[in-house]
């Protein structure tokens, strides 16, 4: 069980975890010197000194600092996992950070603690029973208020025994840990031990983590492998949701990984703007206004950044609202996660609450149907989030699983019972594919009654509604079912022919003879042929080719498509038996050396082919238009 100190300045936080396990947690020069905690402490104690680390055999103890400059340093020592352990000094009483420390262990989700009366040694009968009495009415109405509360005093011993046995009775009723979703650890400490390399502690918030896995590091998604493995201080194999984790990384260096980064089992987005079910303090000294400037903490991540109210008004002090945090620095926070905000002006804690979502607004921060949204996120209701999500459009399927923080399976699961259809990591509902579809017809259709002489339509005329990333499976789709075809690279109704105009018909007709070979001539000889000026004649099949009806394959050189098509499936047959190179399609066609190296390197152009060297291999499909 990780337990977390917490109370007022000089309240005896570190003399009481020194009593507990021998082990003086101030290690920073600096720290002893002034004879305060600056930055966050660990020790350890063991049951009978077994070298178990499940969870009821072990106390790992965080000692956070209390004075109120460091507040940033104690907001990055909890989890809504740990168990709380208030100190606070028997001949002070309750203090200013009393007050607030035990705010900022509500709203992290903290659930179990206990109180202990520090330096009992120093003070009266009467004015203990007085600490207790302001202590109790404090705790009322907080996670703590029928918690025990322990007299103890490090100096002289007393209360320790009971206090120990007190924390381990919590340790074996201890819920046991849920190793749900992906893993995440937010990073507290990383230092280098020589002969081991980088070492990354923190708490691990979420999922398994395991020796030989590849962990990516937030912020900059850098990959890392786990090359070793504590947890409470013991070599172990995995670690999972709730354990205070050292892991040996393998791949990075110390510059990569600090306090405030996170360990996580996928690389995960720049997120900058956080729906959050806020509570605001009760003792608030003034309503809190839109947009006013907050520091966010997040486990061990801080970032300063603006509270965006979702609703008119001010929020008035003890008021539970729906808010937006729009942070200055991106944060590893998911849904369910909790924050700590504090007031930027008057330099104390606001309120905090449960993440919602960390996605962005689609469009207005207050449009209804993304309120309608953030609602499902409170509620808490895994398919109302993904229904309302799809509602919107193509969801994307990594994108949900991290905002869920789900692993493969558990995002599987979530999709169950939903009629999907899914594209290059992207899942639509069946009857929005249903509609783009419908759409598609419906246009093809009206084309044709408004361009009677087009042979049909081309993919960029489609209707913004369906986004470009999905029109080539769905026109693919159509056409393998035969409702649309692909004349000459455009699309149309199966009945459809184009009616040419008659200049145009005519000047068809004339030449389709003589382009009507593999070996088409020139336009200076179809010219020639025809007894036509050369100008007007290159105009008319220009006119040709914008239709789909001939293909110009070089500034002077005209093909029909089934010519060019057929070529092309010869081309494609001499690749597949040897290296294709220009004289090996000359031969095989008897196409001239000339003309054979044009249609090639029209090829090339399309996409159709690729040139290595002297030959040529077969990289795609044939692009008519």
């Amino acid at each position: 069980m990780i337990v977390t100190l917490a109370g007022h300045v000089d309240h005896g936080k570190t003399s009481l975890v020194k009593a507990l396990t021998g082990v003086d947690t101030d290690v920073l020069e600096d720290e002893r010197k002034r004879g305060l905690t600056i930055d966050l402490g660990f020790a350890y104690l063991r049951r009978n000194g077994s070298p178990s680390r499940r969870n009821g055999d072990v106390l790992g103890f965080i000692d956070v600092p209390g004075h109120h400059r460091f507040i940033h340093n104690m907001v990055a020592g909890v989890a809504a996992m740990q168990f709380a352990l208030l100190a606070v000094s028997a001949d002070d009483g309750p203090m200013p950070q009393t007050r607030e420390h035990l705010q900022i262990l509500q709203l992290t989700g903290i659930a179990r603690g206990l109180v202990a009366l520090t330096k009992c040694d120093r003070a009266s009968a009467e004015r203990m029973e007085q600490a207790e009495a302001e202590l109790r009415a404090l705790l009322q109405g907080t996670f703590l208020q029928n918690a025990p509360l322990i007299r103890t005093s490090a100096s002289t011993g007393a209360g320790i025994a009971e206090l120990k046995q007190t924390l381990w009775t919590a340790a074996d009723a201890s819920p046991s840990a849920q190793a749900q979703g992906q893993f995440r650890l937010a990073v507290d400490r990383a230092f280098n031990i020589q002969g081991t390399g980088l070492v990354a502690t923190g708490t691990v918030h979420s999922g398994t983590v395991r020796q030989g896995d590849e962990v990516r590091i937030f912020p900059g998604n850098q990959t890392a492998r786990v090359r070793g493995l504590r947890a409470q201080e013991a070599v172990v194999d995995s670690a999972t949701v709730g354990d205070r984790a050292a892991i040996n990384l393998a791949g990075v260096g110390l510059d990569d990984v600090q306090r405030g980064c996170w360990l996580t089992a996928t690389p995960m987005s720049t997120r900058r703007n956080f729906a959050v079910d806020l509570r605001l303090l009760d003792d608030l000294p003034r309503p809190v206004r839109h947009w006013l400037p907050v520091h966010i903490y997040h486990a061990t991540s801080h970032s300063t950044g603006r509270l965006a109210l979702l609703d008119a008004g001010k929020a008035l002090p003890g008021e539970r609202r729906t808010v937006e945090v729009v942070t200055d620095e991106p944060l590893c926070a998911r849904h369910g996660d909790h924050l700590v905000l504090r007031d930027h002006g008057l330099d104390r804690t606001l309120g905090g609450g449960r993440l919602l979502t960390d996605l962005p607004p689609a469009a207005r921060r207050r449009d209804p149907a993304r309120l309608g949204l953030i609602k499902a996120f409170k509620a808490n209701d895994r398919s109302r989030i993904i229904a309302g999500l799809l509602a919107r459009g193509p969801l994307d399927v990594g994108q949900l699983r991290n905002t869920l923080g789900l692993t493969d399976e558990e995002l599987k699961e979530a999709l169950d019972g939903f009629q999907l259809r899914m594209h290059d990591g992207e899942a639509l509902r069946q009857a929005l594919w249903s509609d783009w579809r419908r759409i598609v017809l419906d246009f093809a259709a009206l084309h044709q009654r408004e361009h009677p002489a087009a042979p049909g339509f081309v993919p960029k005329r489609l209707p913004s509604g369906i986004p470009e990333r999905f029109q080539a499976p769905l026109l693919s789709e159509l056409l393998s079912e035969k409702r649309l075809r692909l004349t000459a690279g455009a699309y149309h109704l199966p009945a459809h022919v184009a009616e040419l105009p008659p200049q145009q018909k005519a000047l068809l007709n004339r030449v389709r003879p003589h382009l009507d070979q593999d070996q088409a001539p020139s336009l200076g000889d179809l010219a020639k042929a025809l007894h036509t000026p050369l100008t007007p004649l290159e105009s008319g099949m220009n006119g040709l080719a914008q239709r789909g009806l001939l293909v110009r394959i070089s500034p002077k050189r005209f093909y029909l498509p089934e010519r060019l098509t057929a070529i092309a499936a010869q081309v494609a047959t001499l690749a597949k038996q040897e290296p294709l190179t220009v004289r090996r399609f000359r031969d095989h066609t008897g196409i001239g050396r000339n003309i054979a190296i044009e249609l090639l390197e029209h090829f090339d152009r399309r996409g159709y082919t690729r040139r290595q060297g002297d030959a040529r291999m077969v990289v795609g499909e044939l692009q008519l238009r």
